[in-house]
């Protein structure tokens, strides 16, 4: 892959230039190189990617399938992501820094795992629901409802996880009989572009699926107030949510949102140390900290908050920070400049506000590191839940470490939070541990492991961490209406309940 790769869209089922003729240059953040150039689009690109979804939509070439017969395209693409696995866990780590030991493993999974298990939760949905009401004083009737697909939905992703946060999107509208345009982030739209392919070779119809590339500022603002598109789903930062939620109450457009966290790890008085350890660590070094429910406040008792993070940073110093392209990187590059700037700028005001720097706090420069956006972990002790670093999201590998004497209060401050995507309890106590989980006020508590993401379970927000739920069969629900259709069975006109009701029956 040493040669810059063109990639065009994907509108009605076929490879197009944008209408402007300009073109984004997609870069490897370990080395700054251009791997790849996609076109910019424009509003006009928008237009076509939308009527080319509406179209399919109404001509039903997709929509009137049954639900057996998508699954079926669903499960061969599930199969062809694995057929391809070497060459998308590549594109994936080159242009959003992720490590390829985890890309080829962990992504790759839960792409496919996610398009079978959509597919066949699908099929198991009951199609059509009944029942039947018949009291004495009113005339029998037969009401029954099912689901139908919401019509053309647009999907707007992030630079994270470009692969997986896509098809938490794709599946579930396909699955349901939509037809969908994506917009993946301009930073790192290959894999989105490529996934094109095979949801094309698996049998999705021109039209069905489309991808198009260009700034979100402009391109995603347009989808989302765009009168084409019946339902939007957005991952990103909570800002950016808002600004899509009010585009979309002008036409009452579907939402699903999955915005920022600035999730809490709870480890308890009980909790063994090794394990507290690789929790927390795992919890905000993931991905270089570049994770939307990153555990990046820890509390932990006072009298254990040193033994904690000495272990902490012994684990750190034996990690191998590098390229991602490398098997045996454990901590590849923050995915751009701005980033790098960001997180810089947050540490920056970590220490002006008084908080302790145990470990980092700096980037990374040297050998390696000199062309790269490399930035060390970083673990802060002694801070409060009111410090600037603390409450707003660094998008980054920095953890906050607040002490704590009582398991309330900590309990009180972990809540104490715009955000509820994540939290984290660390305890060998297990019905303790449950009963604090019901507590925190997050779509998600993991007990004793962080950044689990089943594609048979929920995952979404409380508070300013968005609404609604990817993944499961919420997913489904989220990508559907349902109709009900109420039938009088009465065989007398004059004994229906329009009749009785306005005495037209005299």
């Amino acid at each position: 892959m040493s040669n810059i790769m063109e990639y065009q869209m994907f509108i009605n089922g076929q490879w197009t230039p944008g209408l402007s003729g300009e073109t984004m240059e997609v870069i490897n953040p370990a080395t700054r190189e251009v791997v790849a150039t996609v076109p910019r689009g424009c509003r006009e690109d928008v237009d076509r990617a939308l009527n080319s979804a509406r179209s399919s939509f109404e001509s039903g070439i997709w929509a009137n399938k049954s639900v057996e017969e998508r699954a079926k395209v669903l499960m061969d693409a599930a199969m062809l992501v694995v057929a391809n696995k070497e060459r998308l866990a590549q594109l994936e780590s080159l242009t959003s820094g992720a490590t390829i030991r985890r890309s080829t493993t962990v992504d790759i999974a839960e792409v496919a795992g996610t398009l079978l298990l959509t597919a066949m939760i699908a099929k198991e949905m009951p199609k059509v629901e009944h029942t039947f009401f018949s009291p004495p004083w009113i005339a029998p009737m037969h009401s029954f409802w099912k689901r139908e697909p919401i019509g053309v939905c647009a999907g707007i992703t992030p630079w994270n996880f470009p692969l997986i946060l896509a098809i938490f999107k794709i599946a579930p509208a396909l699955a349901m009989g939509n037809s969908i345009v994506m917009k993946p982030a301009s930073i790192t739209p290959v894999t989105t572009l490529e996934l094109a392919k095979i949801l094309s070779d698996a049998g999705v119809p021109p039209g069905v699926f489309n991808v198009i590339t260009g700034p979100g500022s402009s391109m995603g603002n347009y989808l989302a107030g765009h009168p084409e598109v019946d339902k939007i789903a957005f991952t990103g930062s909570t800002e950016v949510g808002k600004q899509i939620a009010g585009q979309a109450a002008e036409t009452i457009k579907r939402v699903t949102l999955e915005l920022g966290g600035k999730s809490p790890i709870l480890v308890l008085d009980d909790a063994d140390m090794e394990v507290a350890a690789n929790m927390c660590l795992l919890g905000f070094l993931f991905h270089s900290g570049q994770v939307c429910e990153s555990g990046t406040r820890l509390f932990v008792p006072s009298s254990k908050q040193d033994e904690l993070v000495e272990r902490m940073i012994a684990k750190i110093k034996k990690m191998v920070i590098g390229n991602q392209m490398d098997i045996e990187t454990d901590l590849g590059p923050v995915v751009s400049q701005n980033q790098l700037d960001t997180i810089g700028r947050y540490v920056k005001v970590g220490r002006e506000e008084g908080a302790q720097l145990a470990y980092g706090g700096r980037q990374l420069t040297d050998g390696i590191y000199e062309k790269g956006f490399y930035y060390e972990p970083t673990i802060f002790v002694n801070c409060h839940n009111k410090m600037t670093q603390v409450r707003e999201e660094i998008f980054g590998p920095v953890q906050c470490v607040i002490p704590y004497d009582d398991v309330d209060e900590a309990v009180a401050m972990a809540n104490d939070s715009i955000y509820g995507l994540g939290g984290g309890i660390c305890s060998t106590n297990a019905s303790r541990a449950q009963k604090l989980a019901a507590r925190l006020r997050t779509g998600t508590v993991w007990i004793n492991t962080w950044h689990v993401l089943r594609p048979d379970a929920p995952f979404g927000g409380y508070k300013q961490s968005g609404y609604g739920r990817e993944c499961s069969y919420h997913s489904l629900m989220a990508y559907s209406e349902v109709k009900h259709i109420c039938q009088d069975l009465t065989p007398d006109g004059n004994d229906k309940l329009m009749s009785l009701l306005i005495g037209s029956n005299r």
